[in-house]
């Protein structure tokens, strides 16, 4: 039975454990949560079960991605994360081109008659791109270099993040935010000069200033962009002290999620069980962008605490892979790092503002909340870590017993 097993789940075995509890949790939640759109599912002459088998199609999606990814030759997998690359960045600019409208913002477009949000894709794009070519320019321990990594190589990377967080930036202000910090992120693990990418950032704050300074100050109230209006007002308030405390506590249209958040948060000290939650039915969005307010609501502090730890375990064990390729593969160990760095910070930016500690954004919680082809994605990612993993255990394994068998005969 065992063996069976190992067959099956091929890769970290802690790592599996992980997704595993993260997909009950997603199970369980939404079959919870979802009950403003099992409402409406309901009142249009189906069965108000329909959103949730919906949602169990999409980790049944995102199985599939992660069981069949880490059998790729790992070989290959350089050459499919290529392949992939390119499709996304098609993607993205059809998009632009000829993209839906989602909430002021052109975000998605149409295969086979179903909305696909590409943003997604691009998230992938960008974190592989940039794991090739910082591994690839990663010269440490050459004498005819004084720096580890070549000033060419780094201007390329500047311009590529760039590039690729202004085409994600107006269709997904936070999405762009976060691609942007991970991919700082990697630059610092690739031993990038520090600061040669102080100052990057400087030059990249200096810029966004200047688009808000000209859209703010200089073009014409009737020509400009909603997104700019909606982003400038989520930080306003998320910056705002002056308000009074009747204001606080009184529910409007503007403040109704995070008041409702707030409170199922507060319930959770007195944990009202997993279904019993009475917030899902006031808290807009209590699927997908809030529910880590209704995993406090009917888990208590210790459903809160059990999320951010298992998170936190996939960065660890994506730690760990790391930790095991050598120089040679160090663009397969950027490739992990960036791929776990973006589930782990996407999950802390959703429950960030779950308890108000950031402007609404958006951002999903990675498998848990309910989603489309993020959730098939999200697999997808863990599954390349998966494969990582066990090739990487393999070599390490095939070179133990090499030793192993040397050492005995050197002894005889």
């Amino acid at each position: 039975m065992k063996d069976y097993l190992n067959k099956i789940f091929i890769g970290d075995k802690i790592l599996w454990g992980i997704i595993f509890f993260l997909f009950i949790m997603s199970g369980v939640e939404m079959f919870s949560a979802i009950s403003f759109s099992a409402y409406h599912a309901a009142a249009k002459g189906g069965s108000h079960l329909t959103p949730f088998y919906n949602h169990l199609s999409h980790l049944a999606g995102g199985a599939i991605a992660l069981i069949i990814i880490p059998r790729v030759p790992f070989k290959d997998l350089r050459f499919w994360c290529f392949l992939a690359v390119i499709f996304c960045f098609i993607l993205l600019i059809a998009t632009m081109l000829s993209g839906k409208n989602v909430n002021s913002a052109t975000r998605a477009i149409s295969i086979g008659g179903t909305a696909i949000q590409t943003i997604e894709f691009g998230k992938f794009a960008l974190i592989a791109c940039l794991a090739e070519f910082l591994g690839r320019n990663y010269k440490k321990g050459d004498p005819l270099l004084k720096e580890s990594f070549p000033r060419r190589a780094f201007i390329g990377v500047c311009i590529f993040i760039t590039i690729f967080c202004g085409i994600i930036a107006p269709q997904n202000l936070s999405t762009a935010c976060i691609l942007a910090f991970v991919s700082l992120l990697m630059m610092i693990i690739a031993e990038v000069d520090i600061k040669k990418i102080a100052a990057f950032i400087g030059i990249i704050f200096a810029l966004v200033f200047l688009i808000w300074g000209v859209h703010k100050f200089i073009i014409p109230e009737k020509y400009k962009l909603v997104r700019f209006v909606t982003w400038e007002n989520r930080i306003i308030e998320i910056l705002d002290s002056s308000s009074s405390e009747e204001d606080t506590y009184k529910i409007t249209d503007e403040n109704r999620q995070i008041i409702n958040s707030e409170i199922a948060i507060a319930l959770g000290y007195n944990a009202c069980g997993p279904g019993n939650s009475t917030q899902r039915d006031h808290l807009p969005l209590a699927f997908s962008d809030f529910i880590y307010a209704i995993i406090i609501e009917e888990w208590g502090i210790v459903g809160g605490f059990v999320t951010i730890l298992l998170y936190l375990c996939i960065l660890a064990r994506a730690g760990r892979v790391v930790l095991k390729c050598e120089r040679k593969d160090l663009v397969y160990a950027l490739l992990v790092i960036g791929l776990s760095l973006l589930i782990v910070v996407q999950a802390f930016v959703n429950m960030s503002v779950a308890v108000h500690l950031g402007p609404v954004t958006g951002q999903q919680l990675p498998i848990i909340s309910r989603g489309g082809i993020g959730i098939i994605l999200t697999c997808a990612y863990l599954g390349i870590i998966q494969n990582i993993s066990h090739n990487i255990l393999y070599v390490e394994n095939k070179e133990n017993s090499v030793n192993t068998i040397e050492n005995k005969n050197n002894d005889q």
